[in-house]
């Protein structure tokens, strides 16, 4: 089979769990609805985008039965969701063994409870390989399969054995622990191996994937870019992307649903006159439920004052209640509660409402919208959506969020109050603190985090997900040489000598001179404006400096040149030899959108230390070369992200470089600049092209199958050949222009 037949192939998904669960009702089988994160987030978007379902039933009873056997067809046929069988043994060492007594504890950094046996580790195995069955049953050629999660870590090496041209992606709900937790972690080689199988790795944050990069360092031996890894011949590519949830689903329930409107009224009611603070939890010892009840104690006992004007309500849903740990730690929280409210209860006020049930999406929004403080302090977790859809509730409120800094969440939400959950006194002082917030500051806040939850909804991160991974997979059958060969400098100059006419197409920051941490200080020696002097000089050879630098620099440092071609901002401007005169690609072009798009990177510069904007004729470009190297790639991701969606509509895109993100016209691209210097300038028998980022991709691109395309640096590209760094491209063309002083003394 080959999976990449069909760049339009459908969408498969493959987790654990489907988002139905089925269970026995005595003689009959009934269906429930999962719960989760993983289950809010992926409706919506195969609902949007098609495609089908693969994961386990739940269920690992008699697969003969014929009952069960229809319920899992009439699934198949109305919902597109395909079960994987999973005999009982093989389900208890895979899930509750290996997955969530192994796995669980150490990727949450909990080592101390980690459980491994080696029976766990081989049914593992025997699940992750009966998901792959199912996989290669259900897939067509085409399809773009995207797994799910720290239970299938094995999946996609598996699928990639099988299917060596399939289309695969892996996104890790939790987190990926740091480099020295991951080493206690029994069979680790192995997981790591299985996550390599995929196209394109993504976790939440940008912390998890150098936790992972520098696993596959330490372990593995292999060495990675920031955004990917080369492994056996195949570049992996890695991304920082935080899921999003479906708001609009909770503004449906709150605005038009009768059944939640009415619930949020007779909470209203209920808790008039007193504060409400809301946690919503799995029952999970990640969650520290424990620790917000004794910080919740502390806050009483400190703040006498708060006694009946608040109450918690804490809904903790049970969760592998099988497992020992599960039972002792519900055991801790019955007792919490109980003596909480024993010592603090008035006859008319309970300070601890527990709930510990699943409960509908109505009561869950209606609870969401009439608490006046969320209370999110898991002691680790991967991201947490409860932040988001408690935020997504409070539209038009002036709710505060407390946020565990051990959330992935924590990341995004700058404008939540952070804290420590070990630390219980700073904790409670920070609730008092949240709670006396001026009602005009906490509307501040809650506006900007609704606005960043609604804009990086769940759409816009499958969306870009799905974008990506199609990325990642074609660069395999792309013209990408994944190693370009070392440039033949012999054999490049003897070809230009013998050509009759020539063509020279130069980058220049990182081409012709190296990066300099701010772009006014890359001033190009005096020796490079006389190499160019001499190569343009020679009637035969056409030479064009095409750079992303304004018209401004490249005016001041070679406009004396006679004989150059000059095209600035990426060919969005153009000086001929001939007339001298800067000529814009498009006359009619107006720059009124600057305004919004410097908004937004002036954000981002405020956020990260050492960053500067810059601002060109044509574009706008974020520099991040002065900041901390880690944060600033992550914040570009975030960047990125954002403008994508705000310039979704419109003829303006988001440009990754050399640690820039460019905001430009998407027709002002180097790939033009061919087109524009073919029609002033004769065919040239001897073409090179020389660039060392992703916008000279553009003219590699462009280029005839005999040019020597030259990348500079060690990334991947479409280019031929490459030299190590911008010292060697200005030998090889010192060696040009000897040979063109040579033929003119001659």
């Amino acid at each position: 089979m080959s999976a990449n037949e069909n760049t339009d192939g459908r969408l498969v998904v493959v987790s654990n769990r489907l988002p139905f669960t089925l269970k026995r009702a005595g003689d009959a089988w009934r269906t429930d609805r999962s719960t989760g994160g993983l289950a809010t987030a992926m409706g919506p978007i195969l609902k949007r985008t098609g495609g089908i379902w693969i994961g386990w039933s739940g269920d690992s009873s008699d697969p003969q039965d014929e009952r069960r056997q229809k319920t899992l067809r009439r699934w198949a046929e109305r919902e597109r969701y395909f079960a994987v069988d999973i005999p009982a043994e093989v389900a208890e060492g895979f899930y509750e063994g290996y997955s969530n007594q192994t796995l669980w504890p150490l990727f949450h950094q909990f080592p101390s409870l980690l459980n491994f046996k080696p029976e766990h580790w081989q049914a593992y195995i025997e699940a992750n390989q009966r998901f792959r069955d199912v996989v290669l049953e259900h897939l067509r050629p085409g399809d773009i399969v995207w797994v799910h999660d720290y239970q299938l870590m094995l999946l996609p090496q598996l699928l990639r054995e099988a299917v060596p041209d399939a289309r695969i992606g892996f996104f890790l709900h939790i987190p990926f622990p740091s480099s020295p937790i991951f080493r206690l972690l029994p069979r680790r080689e192995e997981l790591l191996q299985g996550l390599l199988g995929a196209d394109y790795l993504a976790f939440h944050t940008f912390s998890y994937l150098q936790h992972f990069r520098a696993s596959a360092l330490r372990i593995l031996g292999l060495d990675s870019r920031m955004d990917r890894l080369e492994v056996g011949g195949r570049s992996v590519r890695l991304d920082a992307l935080p899921i999003g949830i479906a708001p609009g689903e909770f503004t449906e329930l709150l605005e038009h649903d009768a059944e939640t409107i009415a619930r949020r009224d007779e909470l209203r009611r209920r808790f008039e006159g007193r504060r409400v603070l809301l946690g919503v939890d799995r029952l999970d010892y990640t969650k520290g439920i424990p620790e917000r009840f004794r910080t919740f104690r502390r806050l009483l006992k400190q703040t006498p004052e708060l006694r009946g004007k608040v109450v918690l309500i804490q809904v903790a849903v049970p969760s592998r209640e099988v497992i020992p740990m599960y039972k002792e730690l519900r055991q801790e929280v019955d007792e919490l509660v109980g003596r909480i409210n024993g010592e603090f209860s008035t006859p008319d006020w309970t300070p601890i409402t527990y709930i510990r049930r699943g409960i509908p999406p109505t009561e869950l929004a209606a609870l969401y919208s009439v608490a006046d403080l969320a209370w999110v302090t898991p002691l680790r977790d991967g991201l947490n959506l409860v932040v988001k859809e408690y935020v997504a509730c409070q539209q038009e409120g002036a709710g505060v969020l407390v946020l565990s800094e051990f959330a992935g969440a924590a990341s995004e939400m700058g404008e939540a109050f952070l804290v420590n959950p070990y630390d219980e006194e700073r904790t409670a002082e920070t609730i008092e603190r949240a709670l006396a917030l001026p009602l005009d500051a906490r509307r501040e806040r809650m506006r900007a985090l609704h606005k960043r939850v609604v804009r990086n909804n769940v759409f816009a991160w499958g969306d870009r997900f799905i974008s990506n991974l199609r990325e990642a997979s074609s660069a395999r059958v792309d013209n990408f040489s994944e190693q370009p060969q070392a440039l033949p400098v012999e054999e490049a100059v003897a070809a230009f000598r013998q050509a009759g006419r020539r063509r020279l197409l130069l980058d220049y920051d990182g081409t012709l001179v190296p990066y300099a941490n701010r772009p006014q200080d890359a001033v190009p020696p005096a020796e490079l404006a006389e190499l160019l002097s001499t190569l343009a000089a020679d009637p035969a050879t056409a030479v064009a400096v095409v750079s992303g630098r304004s018209r401004g620099d490249l005016e001041s440092w070679f406009g004396d040149v006679r004989g150059l071609w000059l095209a600035a901002e990426h060919g969005a401007i153009m000086r001929s030899p001939e007339t001298m005169r800067w000529e814009p690609y498009r006359p009619t072009y107006t720059s009124e959108w600057k305004e919004s798009v410097l908004t937004v990177l002036e954000h981002f510069m405020d956020r990260t230390p050492g960053s500067l904007i810059e601002e060109k004729e044509f574009s706008l470009v974020w520099h991040y070369r002065m900041a901390d190297p880690e944060f600033g790639e992550w914040l570009a991701n975030e960047l990125v992200s954002n403008l994508e969606q705000m310039l979704a509509d419109t003829e303006l895109r988001a440009y990754r470089g050399q640690k820039t993100v460019e905001v430009k016209p998407g027709w002002a691209n180097k790939g033009e600049v061919l087109a524009r210097l073919s029609e002033s300038a004769p065919r040239a028998e001897f073409c090179l092209a020389a660039g060392d980022d992703r916008t000279d991709e553009d003219l590699f691109a462009r280029l005839p199958e005999d040019a020597w395309t030259i990348h500079v640096g060690d990334r991947r590209t479409r280019a031929k050949y490459c030299v190590a760094n911008s010292h060697e491209l200005r030998r090889l063309l010192a060696r040009f222009a000897a040979r063109t002083e040579s033929h003119a003394a001659g």
